[in-house]
């Protein structure tokens, strides 16, 4: 058996394998691919063990990030909350670990960052670090909506009817003019979040291989003729992902986010999916994490694993004076410097 690099995006085998494997997700697909190479081009090294009749039987795909500001690196996967190297058994994943160290070694990125592991496979020997710091939060659709919504905490239930008694509406959206609505909300969210903004081109490329593919759409909340939050949704095999987020702050009184989950998790059963990826907290972020509690998901540790040693700016820590200075500048930033800074500074950040 010998480890190779394929190109997800002409290898006909490649999507074919991530949708039979039980852990391929939206993340590993080729159209993921096409969207990073072509909104950041990075350079894709997507490992894999061939079989005897030629066919993959292990792989894990990273992109080398090449950043003067925060180092070199392969990673799996950029901008995805988890992506799992895929493999069934403990000598396909050491293959695959030490043909990337071996790489490491050689100077081709200074670190390995892997955003997930497989449950079922020993990881400590091959001296990976292991940094606990993200949960995943997952709902299990098995029962019935009916049976889904009794459950829901009383908070959750009061949150939709609000939503309802105070005239807001949610719409699917396929059309591409909508997604210009949500990117507006997306800026001002992460300014009040004092995070960069992703670049617009990175959501147009997103609705060209994702969106107008079917799968995904765009969630609008609207309100007196407005649109006051939205969320973009990705969908693959079973599973449905909340995967970006946006609202006005001025009308989260009348419980928008509370309204287009419940309309997508109804979407959801009516279109036979098992699963609602509710995507990552961190351990930090308490309020998020009792709330996505109280729509029945599954709390579940999701560390991230490094080699040599962990390294980048997604660890520093929100307390940190690094952190809080790039916060504070986001902040104070005019809105068109802040976009700007965003399509500059967002690719390194992977």
């Amino acid at each position: 058996m010998k480890v190779k690099t394929v190109d997800p995006l002409s290898d006909k085998r490649w999507d074919e394998y991530i949708y039979n494997h039980p852990y391929g997700t939206i993340f590993h697909t080729s159209v993921w691919a096409r969207t990073i190479i072509e909104s950041y081009g990075y350079l894709s090294r997507y490992y894999i063990i061939e079989d005897e009749a030629g066919q993959i039987r292990a792989a894990m795909p990273l992109y080398l990030v090449k950043s003067r500001l925060t180092g070199n690196r392969l990673v799996c996967l950029p901008f995805s909350d988890h992506c799992f190297p895929l493999v069934d058994n403990g000598i396909d994943i050491a293959l695959l670990i030490n043909s990337i160290k071996k790489e490491i070694k050689e100077g081709i990125a200074s670190y390995l960052e892997l955003k997930g592991w497989q449950n079922g496979i020993n990881v400590d020997r091959f001296d990976l670090v292991k940094r606990d710091y993200n949960l995943l939060y997952i709902i299990n659709l098995g029962s019935s909506i009916d049976e889904f919504k009794k459950k829901l905490h009383h908070s959750v239930k009061r949150g939709i009817h609000q939503a309802e008694q105070r005239n807001v509406t949610v719409r699917m959206s396929y059309d591409e003019t909508d997604l210009n609505q949500f990117y507006k909300l997306h800026v001002k969210t992460r300014k009040k979040l004092g995070v960069l903004p992703q670049p617009y081109h990175f959501f147009k490329v997103l609705f060209r291989h994702i969106i107008a593919q079917n799968l995904g759409f765009i969630s609008l909340a609207e309100s007196e003729g407005k649109v006051i939050a939205g969320v973009i949704f990705l969908t693959y095999k079973d599973t449905i992902y909340y995967k970006f987020n946006a609202s006005d702050e001025r009308y989260l009184q009348k419980r928008p986010n509370h309204l287009i989950t419940w309309k997508s998790i109804q979407y959801a059963y009516a279109n036979n999916y098992q699963y609602f990826d509710y995507g990552r907290c961190t351990l930090e972020e308490e309020g998020l994490r009792v709330y996505k509690s109280r729509w029945g998901a599954m709390e579940i540790n999701l560390p991230y694993y490094y080699y040599p040693e962990v390294k980048g700016f997604t660890i520093v820590p929100e307390s940190s004076l690094r952190y809080r200075t790039m916060n504070f500048i986001s902040h104070v930033m005019p809105d068109s410097v802040f976009k700007m800074a965003g399509s500059l500074l967002y690719k390194h950040l992977a």
